[in-house]
């Protein structure tokens, strides 16, 4: 194992000291309910789209794919293809629906959006989606964790465990303290961060080898073997068909299928602001992209396979973070691995407590009983903190790798929330809320019954789960369409959706 430094140790710990501060800073500006859970019309559009982007990529990106692209070589690329396009294609089709179903509803999170936007008050509407949300949120949030564990750990030569406790109980603080504010602003920039971990370094590094007359990225990857200088992994006919549609699958996690990204476009504050965000989300996707499977590729071309690689192929970054630069600006890179991490468990921490706290408690438990909004903001953070707490005991019991634990529970969420808002959306008033009992149940049970049944082996889980809850909330609509009556006792008219 290869371990920093001080310089290194300095810049990665004055790194985390600044996200304490934007926490403190963020807990000032919080007033509301609002406030706490989506921003109160405090944010621009490209801190949004920063945020919503490093959000979406995580550790995933810094961690999994880069592991991946030194494991599998240039067939990863298709699974970027899928995610970096699938975020473009977000940006444009749905950030609209989703930043006017919040000024049209008053809602503030993406379940309160479900519900106001359909034609009933039946409970069932928040406590499904609810449900869904919390079970596969908490394999997220402890991959997360997970993640940030595996960092410290490289760096500071720390037991995994106390690597990953210090890493939950500073998110789980700042996410506390201000909420949806402070998440953004630290997610933009940990954003930048990661930008410049995802150049810098891959930049230096192929341009070593492009200039060496001894080295060549294809040449080293055709030497390593295992299919790895071809785009489909050496595979032909119905395998290469197989393995680019598993990797492109990931489009369907951008239908919507994220609570966590979606309330960042509940957010944009107007027009003018969408379209700065659908520019910054789109560049910093592509650039981010190209630099994480680089990185992989680059590894297995000056390196083979390191002892710390081969063990865990998720060290690929602070294993070349560490090899290739020199101590302040190793810290700094490093922080750009974790701040990958944290970028998403802060943002799922407080979605999920959204949920809780609004959608369950005070919707349903209370049923919309007036609280002051001291209350409110003391219940939200109640529930950000039970929420980490989840998070951190199942991140402390898993061994999973990152990407094979964001696969899973992603699905299920994707699986369930992708059908109902681009149904919501774009089918308007025949999407009734038996298509959207129907998506909650189909798409995560599928996700569940196929991993447990161990079919992922045969076909990904992300090819099957999502057509099976659009195909099921369409088909329930159809059997069970809105009712006339429920339309006219909540007076929105089906053409106002």
């Amino acid at each position: 194992m290869v371990q920093a430094g001080a310089y290194t140790a300095v810049g990665l710990v004055g790194y985390l000291l600044i996200v304490v501060v934007i926490g403190y800073w963020g807990s000032k500006k919080v007033n509301s309910e609002e406030d706490f859970f989506i921003g109160g019309d405090q944010l621009p559009g490209w801190a949004l789209a920063l945020s919503e982007r490093s959000s979406g990529m995580s550790g995933w990106l810094l961690l999994g794919i880069p592991g991946l692209a030194w494991s599998a070589g240039l067939s990863s690329v298709w699974v970027l293809v899928g995610t970096a396009g699938g975020a473009i294609v977000q940006w444009i089709i749905f950030s609209r629906p989703f930043m006017e179903g919040r000024k049209e509803t008053g809602a503030i999170t993406p379940i309160g959006l479900l519900a106001e936007k359909m034609p009933t008050d039946s409970p069932i509407v928040r406590l499904l989606p609810a449900l869904v949300t919390f079970l596969f949120y908490m394999g997220y949030v402890g991959s997360q964790f997970l993640a940030g564990g595996k960092i410290l750990e490289q760096i500071f030569g720390i037991a995994p465990l106390t690597g990953l406790l210090i890493v939950a109980a500073l998110i789980i603080l700042y996410s506390l303290a201000g909420g949806f504010l402070a998440v953004v602003w630290t997610d933009t920039m940990q954003a930048l961060l990661m930008v410049f971990t995802l150049i810098v370094l891959p930049g230096v590094l192929l341009a070593g080898v492009l200039t060496d007359p001894n080295q060549s990225l294809m040449g080293g990857l055709a030497a390593s073997g295992g299919g790895r200088a071809s785009w489909f992994g050496g595979k032909s006919g119905a395998a290469a068909l197989v393995l680019l549609g598993a990797n492109l699958s990931w489009l369907f996690a951008y239908f919507g299928g994220y609570p966590h990204l979606n309330v960042r476009m509940m957010a944009l504050r107007n027009d003018r602001d969408r379209r700065t965000a659908i520019i910054v989300a789109s560049v910093w996707g592509v650039l981010t992209a190209i630099g994480a499977v680089l990185l992989g590729l680059l590894t297995r071309v000056l390196h083979g396979a390191p002892q710390s690689v081969a063990a865990d192929r998720e060290m690929v970054l602070p294993f070349m973070v560490l090899e290739h630069t020199p101590g302040l600006l190793g810290g700094v890179l490093l922080a750009g691995a974790l701040a990958a991490m944290m970028s998403t468990a802060d943002s799922q921490l407080v979605v999920a407590s959204s949920a809780a706290a609004q959608d369950v408690y005070n919707k349903v438990v209370t049923k919309n009983r007036e609280f002051s909004e001291a209350t409110r903001l003391r219940i939200s953070r109640i529930a950000t903190l039970l929420v980490g707490v989840v998070g951190l005991v199942i991140a402390a019991s898993v061994q999973n790798l990152v990407y094979t634990l964001v696969s899973y529970s992603s699905t299920g969420l994707f699986s369930a929330f992708g059908p109902a808002f681009t149904l919501l959306f774009f089918w308007r008033d025949r999407f009734s809320k038996a298509g959207l009992v129907a998506a909650f149940v189909a798409g995560p049970a599928a996700t569940i019954l196929w991993v447990s049944l161990g079919m992922t082996s045969i076909v990904t889980v992300r090819i099957v789960a999502p057509p099976i809850g659009f195909a099921a909330a369409i088909a329930a609509s159809l059997l069970w369409p809105r009712s006339e009556a429920a339309e006219t006792t909540t007076g929105a008219p089906a053409a106002q959706d």
